[in-house]
């Protein structure tokens, strides 16, 4: 439906990105409400973990345009590429997306295409990462007729589906459908694997409708209890079973992950020699990056075997190991010196001075 450009502003030298309309869409009334719709819901989401809308401007093709913040890192179904995360990273990703959500729905607005594609793992200059969260472009608006949110009509992917979606109940959307969306994504992220797959489109629907997912305990042996039952309770067909508020699920991700260090990573600067401790996790290095091709840093991958570090101090694959744990340095003080006593000296100094001039004096 867009296309999305790097772009410079010629005043302020400082990059931003250029959602437009794709040209094939110009001529259909409804896309051009749609575009024009996720716009107005970017503005009025002041969160930080919204993606950040600062203007709307028409192209000289007559294509309407956003421009978004520029957003350095990439997104999850890229990080998920190279393998399931560590707890602490689910957390963290987990909450902040909940977090987003959750403005949403108190707004009215019910996502409808929440996956990994659509969260997007920022990384500013000094190494700080937040996710945001994109696209908001079938969302569903509350009370809001449905010519333009599509009721009628299937809208979503299909692996992250919530079976009223799957079933083309549009009416019965709601904020419930990305808590059951957040569901799959909780346990892909757990075991890169997703939930809900098969060849075909129609396959996968009968399963979100009729099947379940394996055990997320067949993946990972170290999951633990609650955060397995509180994924299987976000994508039961159970009416009484589901959870069906952002809310609730965000709760029960803190209670049973506890989320530590929300935004700051400790990393080792690039280049530095590092001795790699035994059993230590390693970190990606590869922070940095534009939107193309670049992975976000995060503390994620799993622990492996220490190996010997190159010349430079990198590990092979472009990795480096944190920085080994050091005694704190001695403490120092520095004594001022004792003023009074030296005055008492230099003045001993001269009284036995003059004492001596006098005695000869007498001498003589």
């Amino acid at each position: 439906m867009s296309a999305i450009y790097e772009v410079q502003h010629v005043k302020l030298l400082r990059q931003f990105a250029l959602k437009r309309l794709l040209p094939e869409l110009l001529h259909i009334e409804e896309a051009i409400q749609r575009f024009q719709r996720e716009a107005e819901l970017l503005g009025g989401l002041h969160h930080p973990n919204v993606v950040e809308i600062s203007d709307w401007v028409d192209l000289p093709d007559g294509a309407p345009a956003m421009i978004l913040e520029f957003l350095h890192g990439n997104s999850l179904q890229v990080r998920l590429l190279r393998g399931a995360l560590q707890w602490d990273a689910i957390a963290r990703i987990g909450d902040q997306t909940m977090s987003a959500l959750q403005l949403a729905h108190r707004n009215g607005i019910t996502h409808r295409d929440l996956k990994p594609e659509n969260i997007f793992i920022s990384i500013d200059d000094s190494g700080d990462e937040r996710v945001k969260l994109l696209d908001f472009g079938v969302s569903k608006l509350r009370q809001h007729d449905g010519s333009l949110s599509g009721l009628n009509r299937m809208l979503g992917t299909p692996s992250y589906m919530s079976p009223e979606q799957a079933s083309g109940d549009g009416a019965a959307v709601g904020p419930s459908t990305d808590v059951w969306a957040m569901g799959t994504i909780l346990y892909e992220m757990a075991t890169k694997q997703l939930a809900y797959k098969a060849p075909e489109v129609g396959m996968t629907l009968t399963i979100i409708l009729e099947g379940n997912p394996p055990p997320i305990t067949k993946y990972r042996k170290d999951a633990p209890k609650a955060f397995v039952d509180l994924v299987e309770r976000a994508i039961s067909r159970d009416p009484a079973r589901r959870i069906t508020t952002i809310e609730e699920l965000r709760t029960g991700l803190r209670a049973a992950l506890e989320p530590k260090n929300a935004y700051r990573l400790n990393t080792p600067i690039a280049g530095v020699p590092i001795v790699v401790p035994s059993a230590s996790p390693i970190v990606d290095d590869d922070k940095l990056g534009r939107t193309t091709g670049s992975q976000p840093l995060i503390d994620t991958a799993p622990p492996v075997p220490a190996k010997t570090p190159s010349v430079s101090g990198l590990l092979p694959a472009g990795r480096i190991a944190p920085l080994p744990p050091t005694q704190p340095p001695p403490i120092v003080v520095n004594a001022r010196p004792n003023n009074t006593r030296t005055w008492i000296l230099v003045a001993l100094v001269v009284l036995l001075a003059t004492g001596a001039n006098v005695a000869v004096a007498l001498l003589m």
